[in-house]
């Protein structure tokens, strides 16, 4: 073989596969940590949402005015109802945080409607809890999973919009 075949050859043999990048493990294990830390709050949201709606409903059927929330707080079925979808609306947007961040979603517009329900869910939460006298302390142990979700999906969305303007990732 010639010289000019060999280096034919070499110049058209496929590369070799690359491996995974430095750091791929210890990203990965990131992204599964961050959506696992939503699941408790996941968990409450769904069932606690679903009861309140049960709750409501079954009052609004039996023909109460007034349902017991807790706290002694009397509120018609429709507002226990109400409640328990906000409480469902939550679960469904931790569930979203957590399915963006298993499947490694790099764009803002993907993240950008998280954000925005994430972060109107908490200004509520912290409206009825200022409102409702509810103590700061239960306010982080019932609502750190918006407050979280929020700030995670706002992270995401300023990660994307200065990686596209930087020309690292593609525009779709």
């Amino acid at each position: 073989m010639s010289d000019d075949e060999t280096q034919r050859t070499e110049d058209s043999a496929p590369a070799a596969p690359a491996g995974p990048e430095p750091g791929a493990a210890a990203a990965g294990g990131l992204r599964l940590l961050a959506a696992a830390v939503t699941l408790p709050w996941f968990v409450m949201y769904g069932v606690l949402g679903a009861s309140a709606v049960t709750r409501g409903a079954q009052a609004y059927s039996s023909g109460l005015r007034r349902v017991d929330a807790g706290y002694t707080r009397f509120v018609t079925p429709g507002e226990l109802a109400f409640v328990g979808a906000l409480l469902l609306a939550a679960c469904g947007v931790l569930l979203a945080c957590a399915m963006l961040l298993l499947f490694r979603r790099r764009s803002a517009m993907v993240w950008l409607p998280v954000l925005l329900v994430a972060a109107g869910l908490t200004a509520g939460s912290v409206w009825a809890s200022v409102r409702g006298e509810l103590d700061p302390l239960l306010w982080i142990l019932f609502f750190f999973g918006l407050a979280y979700v929020t700030v995670v999906s706002l992270v995401r969305v300023v990660q994307m919009t200065r990686a596209v303007r930087r020309g690292r990732i593609e525009a779709p």
